[in-house]
């Protein structure tokens, strides 16, 4: 799969400028990449929707020429996971990420085999295990500084043509010390406008997230903080250092000055 490059505008202090954007030419087994973070173990850490038969993964590929990949998963035991949207690194260094249906509701999965969840994959032993269950669409993840809380988005409203009651919601977690099994699932948020796709929090534990009208905040009881108001879609967004939020929507990168700073991503 290539990652095409792209003019990617940067819109600060109401002045745009181009920026360059690296084109990565990787090899077939990246199909759709969707979720990532790094550096991890120096390397990009990706997971994919997959295509067809070739199956979603969990890969690391380095961000240096000749771009090679490594393969951390690409089952559960055996059974290919549905489509992989997104993924973070726990504090303890374990990988988790989650798995919806968005593969096959696109037509380029089979049907699913599995229930929408929630894995975590330890990335010295390859052992993968269920932390979270009973979704519709398990979208966004992210965690507390300390690692003890964990927030998932689930998006089933997206595919829900017919069914307005469908989730648009942010739902948080306690994370057991020993097992990291996700408990006491309590609503964070219910969104006002589209889904909460990608989810970020910043040092004092606000909550944001990408959705249907711009990137909305909530402070850690799930009072809603303000908006960055764009009246469309976006995907996803990250801290790019302190002060800086950078905003992606459909064909377009903008970068938010704000008095906030993210939290660093763990470096394993």
């Amino acid at each position: 799969m290539s990652m095409k490059a792209v003019d990617a505008a940067l819109a600060s202090n109401s002045s745009n400028v181009n920026v360059p954007v690296t084109e990565l030419d990787l090899p077939d087994p990246v199909q759709i990449t969707n979720g990532g973070t790094g550096p991890f173990k120096g390397s990009l850490l990706f997971v994919t929707d997959g295509r067809g038969t070739r199956p979603p993964s969990v890969v690391l590929v380095n961000p240096l020429p000749p771009n090679n990949v490594t393969v951390l998963l690409d089952s559960f035991f055996g059974r290919q996971f549905n489509s992989i949207d997104d993924v973070k690194v726990h504090p303890s260094g374990n990988i988790f990420f989650t798995d919806t249906t968005y593969g096959s509701v696109g037509h380029v999965r089979p049907p699913p085999s599995m229930p929408p969840q929630v894995y975590r994959l330890d990335p010295n032993t390859r052992t993968v295990r269920v932390v979270a269950t009973d979704f519709i669409e398990p979208n966004g993840i992210a965690f507390t500084e300390d690692g003890t809380i964990a927030y998932i988005s689930d998006t089933g409203f997206l595919s829900a043509t017919d069914d307005q009651t469908k989730p648009a919601t942010i739902f948080a977690f306690d994370v057991d010390k020993k097992t990291q099994v996700f408990k006491n699932r309590r609503v964070l948020a219910y969104t006002d406008a589209g889904i909460p796709d990608g989810i970020h929090i910043d040092t004092k534990g606000n909550v944001y997230a990408a959705c249907g009208d711009g990137v909305q905040v909530w402070n850690d009881e799930g009072a809603l903080l303000g908006k960055f108001f764009f009246g469309s879609n976006l995907a996803n967004m990250v801290f790019a250092g302190d002060g800086k939020l950078v905003i992606l929507a459909s064909n377009k990168l903008f970068l938010a000055k704000i008095a906030a700073k993210g939290l660093l991503p763990v470096f394993p």
